[in-house]
This record gives C-alpha cells, structure tokens and sequence, in this order.
C-alpha cells in the first residue's frame, strides 16, 4: 500500500499537481461510477482562512472524475450554519457549478453498527453511490489533536446527530473510537488530504494558518494519518484516533512516495502522554476548560445551541462546569473566536 505526499506551495499550482497524481489512481474507478466527493465544509468560511477543503483541492477531484468519466456529487454535513451559505463561502459552490455537479448536505440518516459502537446514524447515500472521496483538511483539533482522513468522515453523520455523540461517547477515546468505526463504515475508496495551507495551535477553526506545501494521497486513511504524524514529527499515540488505529492493527505495510517534512504547533489541549485508562478521569478533570470571551462575543448563540451538554448559557455568559464535558465543540463552532480553553482552579 502506498501514501503519496506531494509538494505543493501555492493552490494556482494544487489543481494540476494534484490532477497529475490522481491519474496513478484511475484504475480505483470505472466509468459511470457514482462518486461522492466528501470535502471538509466545517463552517462558513473564506478558503483562505483554512478552516475547510480548498476549493482548487476539489476542482482538481472533479476534473479527474469527470474525464474517465464517472458521475459526481459533492456533500457534507457541517458542524454549523446554513449548508448552502456554507457552500457559497467555502467557494465549493462554485467549483461544482463550474462542473455541473451537485452539491447537498448529509441529512438522511440510516442506522449502522460499527465494531464498538452500534446504531450510528450515518447518510444514507454514503452507501447507496459506488465509490466515496475524502477530501480532508489538515489541521490540529483541540479535542482529538489532529483532524486528517480519518476524522473527516465524521461528516457523514447527518446533523445534530454529531452532538449527541460527544455526549455518549464521554471520553476522548470513546469518541476516537466511535470515529474509527464510522471510517471503517464509509470506507473511501481514496483518501485525499489537502496541506498546502492548514491550521496549527488551536484549531480546527480558531488555531494560525501555516503553510504546510503537501498534497497527500492513500486508499488507507488509518495508515495516511500514521504517514502524517511521522512526517511532522508528531508521536502518532498522542493523536487519540491513531492510537485507537494502532491498537485495532488498522495500519498496514506500506511505503511512502515523497521527501515532505514539516513541523506542527499542537493544541493546548494536547496530552504530553498517551493517558493510561486507570488515570483518564483524572486526566480529564484536569483538561483545560472553555471560558467566553465577553468582549469578542457577539451572542449569536451557536455555542449555546451546538453544546452536547447544554452546559452553556449566553443571557448570563456562564458555562455550567458541572455539565460540561469538555468536547471543546464550543470552541470549534464559534465564528469569532470567543471561546478560550483555560486552565481552571478547582
């Protein structure tokens, strides 16, 4: 099995590098295939502030797939927001126009098992198209470290259905472990991972962008991710979902076609460790927790509406510590940045 990392300093050149490259790929699919492309539409923002998938990362999938000759739709679930303003901002939209392809949101739910977690609600069409792209972002994540494939197929959960997993899930590794199973269910066919420009320090949409240069490719996201972690100098048993792969001997034999390295500024939020079971509770009274900011707030309540646990109240600018679970999914849904992870005294 083989990760390719390609160069790639600037997005004018991501659409012909990456195009160049998918041609090793094109024995994946076969005309008239129904694919679904699964970018990263988080939220409502500019390509430019890389929070989501590029959209010279999609044009390029598209481009592919329309010459040999496959059917095409683009969908997502974002974590927040109207998908079609999201679509709109993220410049997705226009790359589909540009192809005539549609372009919807996930919000079909069909009950699957997974091997550790059963009834997980993830859009029907996932399984009803021949082949599936994942077109990730990267990114650290200040509840799971890193955001790369494997994370990205969390999108494929319709909705509101995503909070409610934090809630039943409990743990970070709980919830790394619910995100294995669903990428074991979707099971893309090729794995794409846009790097020319990410996000580091607290992301995946309040961290600093940095300009990574790679283009990364594999038919295996557990072992992408692995190849990524190595590549930047990142202990894979600290990325909660790495580990959660290692430990299900989910990463194969493989080799590595390209000489990127880089360098990652990790959360805040990181463990120094991987925490051993027996400490986890502990671990986890002692994580950082969100506080609001009251001069960047602008009260527009997507916090308050998105918490898991509804530990959040906007009329008092309070957050109930007793309810909250410390998912940090505040902190990734807010548009301005208001929701700072702290350190408490108890």
């Amino acid at each position: 099995m083989k990760v390719s990392l390609l160069r790639c300093d600037s997005y004018e050149e991501a659409t012909q590098i990456l195009k160049n490259a998918l041609i090793n790929f094109a024995d994946l699919f076969r005309p008239g295939d129904t694919v679904l492309v699964k970018p990263n539409m988080l939220s409502a923002r500019r390509p430019e502030e890389a929070v989501t998938t590029h959209p010279a990362i999609v044009r390029a999938v598209l481009s592919f797939l329309k010459e040999i000759k496959c059917s095409v739709v683009v969908a997502d679930s974002p974590a927040s927001g109207n998908f079609q303003r999201i679509a709109e901002k993220t410049g997705i939209k226009d790359v589909c126009e540009e192809f005539n392809v549609p372009v919807f949101e996930l919000d079909q739910p069909v009950p699957m098992n997974g091997e550790v977690y059963k009834k997980i609600n993830i859009d029907k069409r996932i399984f009803e198209v021949d082949k599936i792209v994942n077109v990730a972002k990267l990114k650290t994540h200040s509840q799971m470290v890193l955001t790369l494939a494997v994370k990205n197929t969390f999108g494929c959960v319709p909705g509101l259905e995503k909070s409610g997993w934090h809630m039943r899930c409990g743990t970070n590794e709980n919830f790394a472990a619910l995100l294995v199973d669903i990428h074991k269910l979707v099971k893309p066919t090729l794995n794409i991972v846009d790097g020319v420009v990410g996000m580091e320090g607290n992301g995946p949409a309040n961290g600093k962008i940095k300009r990574f240069g790679v283009i990364a490719l594999s038919t295996d996201g557990f072992t992408l991710d692995f190849v990524l972690c190595k590549r930047m100098n990142v202990e894979p048993l600290i990325i909660y979902t790495v580990r959660e792969s290692l430990e299900r001997g989910l990463i194969v034999d493989h080799d590595v076609e390209g000489e990127w390295t880089s360098r990652i500024e990790l959360p805040i939020t990181t463990p120094v460790l991987p925490v051993p079971e027996a400490l986890r509770s502990l671990a986890r009274r002692l994580a950082r927790s969100p506080r609001i900011s009251r001069t960047k707030c602008v009260r527009c309540r997507i916090c308050e509406e998105r918490c898991p646990a509804k530990a959040i109240n906007i009329d008092k600018m309070k957050i109930d510590y007793e309810k909250c679970i410390k998912c940090y999914v505040c902190h990734e849904v807010c548009p301005q940045g208001a929701i700072s992870l702290v350190r408490r005294i108890f």
